[in-house]
């Protein structure tokens, strides 16, 4: 006779084992990617220090980092790292709630599961040390590139225009291509990107400071690929069938996608 004790449907498991050429080519694309924006956020950064100071030169030879040191000290570390965490928690208390209602539904649950099978599944079983060091680069890259760049561009570009006509258009700009760059794939995580994107340019608008958003964004990023693998490990139904194994490098190239279209 058994108990509710004796029963291990609760008892954490293995994490699902990850092919390591797959997370080797997970981690360097990644890793390129967001190299990529970085480089485009640097570059972006000089430009609008030197639009803003008409001084080249300067821009270039280091102007740009003021603007960047000026904006992450924006507030006092204490204040910046609680605001981050706020921020951070709440974004993904609304993403948790978004994913329990789309479970509710057959046709939710179906898109869930699809997400699963691609990166979505495959991400979180990076080793856990190299899942840090990648959140923390995208966190930097992508708030440098989507909202102090294109915030600031958009202020230096339509000078005529009233402060929140050009905020307005900043936040629009700025969550499409944050959008687009994290929507190359039809998943239900990818839906959401948008609004996340939105949430991150009105939390800068709000606060003008870099250090808040690269942090929040960083840490929102870590929680939800903890938390997956948490739920990885509890329950033997994740996956709705085998886990991923080789979703990126058995992903077929352009050519072959071509001539599979009818």
């Amino acid at each position: 006779m058994t108990t509710e004790h004796d029963t291990p449907t609760n008892s954490p498991r293995r994490l699902p084992r990850l092919d390591a050429e797959e997370a080797l080519a997970l981690c360097f694309s990644l890793t390129l990617s967001q190299g990529l924006f970085l480089a485009c956020g640097v570059v972006g950064a000089i430009v609008l220090a030197g639009l803003a100071s008409g001084d080249w030169p300067a821009a270039v030879l280091g102007g740009w980092l003021q603007g960047i040191e000026a904006s992450v000290r924006a507030f006092p570390t204490a204040v910046t790292v609680g605001a981050a965490c706020a921020l951070a928690l709440i974004l993904f208390a609304l993403s948790w709630n978004s994913e329990k209602r789309a479970l509710s539904s057959e046709e939710g649950r179906a898109a869930v599961m699809r997400s699963r099978q691609s990166i979505n599944g495959e991400m979180p079983r990076v080793p856990l040390l190299a899942l840090i060091v990648l959140m923390t680069l995208t966190g930097i890259a992508e708030e440098l590139l989507f909202r102090y760049v294109i915030f600031g561009l958009a202020q230096q570009l339509t000078p005529l225009l009233p402060g929140f006509v050009a905020a307005g258009i900043g936040l629009v700009i700025s969550s499409v291509a944050f959008f687009l760059a994290h929507g190359g794939r039809p998943e239900l995580a990818t839906s959401g990107t948008f609004l996340l994107g939105v949430a991150f340019g009105v939390a800068y608008l709000a606060t003008g400071s870099l250090a808040i958003v690269a942090l929040a964004h960083a840490l929102y990023d870590l929680l939800v690929l903890l938390v997956r693998r948490r739920q990885m490990r509890r329950d033997p139904d994740y996956f709705g069938g085998p886990a991923p194994q080789r979703v990126v490098m058995d992903e077929p190239d352009e050519d072959t996608k071509e001539a599979a279209r009818p």
